[in-house]
């Protein structure tokens, strides 16, 4: 495996230059492609004050969003449906997921919803979530959107039923394990009531109601988006901390093949690529952090990087150019060197954390890296001072030959708000 003086993951060819920046998992609302159900305690543990924040909330969040609503043969397919579900005992669908066919339909669902508390002070979010799992449900058959991420946006002022089979618990999990984000929004005034709801979110989606509108605004806000940034299924979604999904995510999905008998070889690897989904590609290793993400795992892999046309390139999707390895100097012994198959493969082996064997093709050779707490500290690092610590932590030694057994990893660029993908199997 190599790494290269640049970080990051590729801007497509066609464009007027090539950029080697990590795509983080950013975006713009206004672009937003999303069925959202919005949930909401009408309880007296809500106050009418914060139910006016909530309403507030939630159409200066939806205010800016370009396109309502399942839209047929749309020029652009990026709409976002939302219904509205009111709770406290009993659950109410205000909206159906599909009902609002612009802001105006939404903004006077919530101003006709969301006006004062109800006479009740029993309230249990289970009932809300049950609501709209039935409201996705029902939507779905109509609008048929199976491709677009479905999340509860949950705004809720007490947990009741906790132990009894009204507790919101299972369900919440249920809902997640189908790949439904949670996103809470507590309106509690009790700090273990407020860290119970949170708990009924998705990791990273918590968020507390401080009677800041502008605040609470932006929180939403990037939730949402963050929530459009999603992979296809069985691909993982490459984040700084592996161990923390709540950490920051980056626009790059991968997933990890085996196969045996070094006969496929490099091209069949290529090919097997881009019979994934669109756009999928053998992986480019344009950083450090990413090849010892976890998720890949592998003990021996071949990666995006061959020889053609006397240069090293980078694989990109079918149909486009490949992308030059440019600026790399901290080669390894007798390398680089074209080869007579033309291809790189790398050989990646844990051993507690401090050692990783890289392998390239008819030669190998070893990186030694220091204790855990190095690396640790290194990928701590802001971005610009990492790699140059990076090289000063590795050493290049002759490893053992490679064997016969290989695996590859595939790479795709995350859905977002800026990239509409139809994967509807993910969801």
């Amino acid at each position: 495996m190599l790494q290269i003086t640049t970080f990051g993951s590729p801007i497509l060819a066609n464009q007027k230059s090539i950029s080697y920046e990590d795509p983080i998992c950013e975006g713009n609302i206004q672009n937003l492609w999303l069925d959202v159900m919005v949930v909401v305690d009408k309880s007296q543990q809500m106050t009418n004050a914060q139910l006016w924040q909530v309403r507030n909330t939630i159409t200066q969040v939806f205010g800016t969003v370009k396109q309502f609503g399942p839209v047929k043969y749309p020029k652009d397919p990026r709409s976002t449906c939302v219904g509205v579900v009111t709770f406290d005992e009993t659950a109410t669908t205000n909206a159906q997921l599909d009902a609002s066919k612009s802001f105006s339909d939404l903004y006077n669902v919530v101003q006709t919803s969301l006006v004062q508390v109800d006479s009740t002070n029993t309230t249990f979010l289970k009932s809300g979530l049950l609501a709209a799992e039935e409201a996705f449900n029902e939507g779905r058959t109509r609008t048929y959107r199976y491709n677009y991420k479905k999340v509860i946006l949950v705004f809720a002022a007490d947990y009741q039923g906790e132990g009894t089979s009204l507790d919101p618990k299972k369900i919440a999990k249920d809902l997640k394990k189908d790949n439904i984000i949670i996103i809470s929004v507590s309106c509690a005034s009790d700090p273990k009531t407020a860290e119970k709801i949170k708990k009924i979110a998705s990791p990273g989606y918590s968020f507390v109601d401080e009677m800041n509108t502008a605040k609470l605004v932006g929180q939403v806000t990037n939730a949402l988006i963050n929530a459009n940034c999603y992979c296809p299924e069985d691909y993982e979604q490459y984040r700084i901390d592996y161990h923390n999904s709540s950490s920051t995510q980056y626009a790059i999905c991968v997933q990890g093949f085996k196969a045996t008998g070094g006969s496929y070889g490099y091209q069949h690897a290529v090919e097997y690529c881009q019979s994934q989904e669109k756009n999928t590609f053998l992986a480019n290793e344009f950083t450090y952090m990413l090849a010892t993400f976890p998720a890949y795992n592998p003990s021996e892999y071949y990666i995006g990087l061959s020889y053609q046309k006397n240069q090293w390139v980078w694989e990109q999707p079918y149909g486009l150019d490949h992308i030059p390895l440019s600026g790399y100097t901290n080669w390894g012994p007798g390398f680089p060197q074209a080869n007579s198959t033309g291809q790189v493969i790398a050989v990646q082996t844990f051993d507690n954390g401090t050692t990783v064997k890289y392998c390239l093709f008819l030669c190998s050779f070893e990186i030694r890296v220091q204790p855990r707490h190095a690396v640790d500290k290194l990928k701590k690092m802001p971005i610009s001072r990492s790699h140059n610590n990076m090289r000063q932590i590795l050493q290049y030694q002759w490893g053992p030959p490679q064997s016969n057994d290989w695996l590859f990893v595939c790479q795709i660029q995350a859905s977002s708000t800026e990239n509409y993908t139809d994967w509807a199997e993910s969801l």
